[in-house]
């Protein structure tokens, strides 16, 4: 089984090949911004729209048009590209499926002042390869990388993209996952929160960094001084790129920390389980605080993680409740956010409030993955029962009908 993965690469350009990509950026978006015009008129005219095979034809008779001679200047293989996001896009805003906006025009430069376009090439026929630390970009040349590790399979392809004041490299592989486990000897479920960002069934505590709320009072600093600034000036503009900046060293941290949070989740277990959380509506509650805990990116990264390990990922039910309930007799408490540990009313055992969620949310996703026939738990022979008795689970996807004499 192959998983495609995205490596994320920071790249050196020379002041010439700097100036080449903002023009390729631009011709990206303008590219871009041509097209969804023509889907318009298009469909106020007849109720139809362009999608790939007739966008990539128009763009090959464009370049006949004086007018249009920038597009001989853009890479072909990246202005196809722009025509399948575009055709991903519309039909992502037309589907009853997806809940997708109806795509809009990018905005020019004059109106965001900064260069944040990208483009995206194809690795065809080798054109795109990493020699002696530079990667060659068709029509660009040989640009300076900074190749913090090996690639691991061929290159499909790359994204050239300008962040907070970085250029970077996205590079798409192909990378075989490894043999999925046939024997799983441990599970541990997961709850998040604001306090600790993640708690474990088996005991293990991680503090959220609040990488945002350390560099929020020097934000306001900068935010008030910009305010101050006539606009337009060029220290208006300095104070601009050096917010740009603090926001992009915000969101670095976070990415890293997202990172080697799901690495040490994704390898302490066979069995992961996580609670199905509905980010964007808590968002809306305290917007600040889910972004700076990055709650929907750990669970992302994590599902893949363990994918590319052969391990299995899993999520509970939305409205399953899990916070509340006695881990020694399983009677359901109303706790406020503000209670962090509570004495059960039943058997009186006084436990943390976090950690007593994590453990309902590893037994619902063990009822569930039973259920489901994903997992069997195991019997263990009598004369080898361990004292401390693990559970063990295999792999086995039962049909309909099947005997379960195996499953506990």
């Amino acid at each position: 089984m192959k998983k495609t993965l995205r490596y994320n690469y920071r790249l050196k350009p020379t002041i010439e090949q700097e100036a080449n990509l903002i023009e390729f950026g631009a011709y990206s978006r303008g590219l871009w911004n041509l097209l969804l015009s023509e889907n318009i008129r298009r469909y106020q005219h007849d109720k139809t729209f362009l999608f790939y095979n007739t966008m990539a034809s128009l763009i090959k008779e464009l370049k006949e048009f004086e007018e249009f001679a920038w597009l001989k200047a853009f890479d072909s293989a990246a202005a196809q590209q722009v025509a399948r996001d575009l055709e991903t896009a519309l039909k992502n805003s037309i589907s009853k499926g997806r809940v997708q906006r109806f795509p809009n025009h990018k905005v020019t430069f004059k109106q965001k002042k900064l260069h944040n376009d990208s483009f995206r090439c194809v690795n065809n026929s080798n054109c795109i390869r990493i020699e002696n630390g530079t990667i060659s970009i068709p029509k660009i040349g040989k640009v300076p990388i900074i190749l913090h590790r090996n690639l691991v399979s061929t290159i499909k392809t790359v994204t050239v993209q300008f962040r907070h004041g970085k250029w970077t490299a996205s590079v798409v592989q192909e990378i075989e996952c490894q043999v999925a486990k046939k024997v799983l000897t441990s599970i541990v479920g997961y709850d998040i929160n604001s306090q600790h960002t993640v708690v474990g069934s088996n005991g293990w505590y991680v503090k959220n960094p609040k990488s945002f709320k350390q560099s929020k009072e020097k934000l306001g600093q900068l935010q008030q001084q910009l305010a101050r600034r006539k606009k337009g000036s060029g220290r208006w503009h300095k104070t601009k790129q050096r917010i740009n900046t603090l926001n992009g060293k915000i969101s670095r941290r976070r990415l890293a920390f997202a990172h080697e949070l799901s690495c040490s989740i994704a390898n302490s277990s066979d069995i992961i389980v996580f609670e199905d959380l509905n980010v964007k509506a808590m968002q809306q509650f305290n917007g600040s605080m889910v972004n700076d805990n990055v709650m929907g990116l750990i669970t992302q990264l994590s599902k893949y993680k363990a994918e590319l390990r052969g391990k299995v990922y899993h999520e509970i039910g939305r409205f399953e409740k899990s916070s509340g309930i006695c881990i020694s007799c399983n009677h359901h408490h109303k706790l406020s956010l503000s209670q962090r540990t509570f004495a059960c009313h039943q058997c009186g055992t006084i436990q943390c409030r976090d950690w007593s969620a994590a453990m309902s949310v590893a037994k619902s996703g063990e009822t569930g993955l039973i259920a489901g026939g994903i997992v069997a738990r195991v019997k263990p022979n009598t004369q080898h029962k361990a004292a401390n008795q693990t559970k063990v689970f295999e792999r086995s996807k039962l049909a309909v009908g099947s005997e379960k004499k195996e499953a506990i």
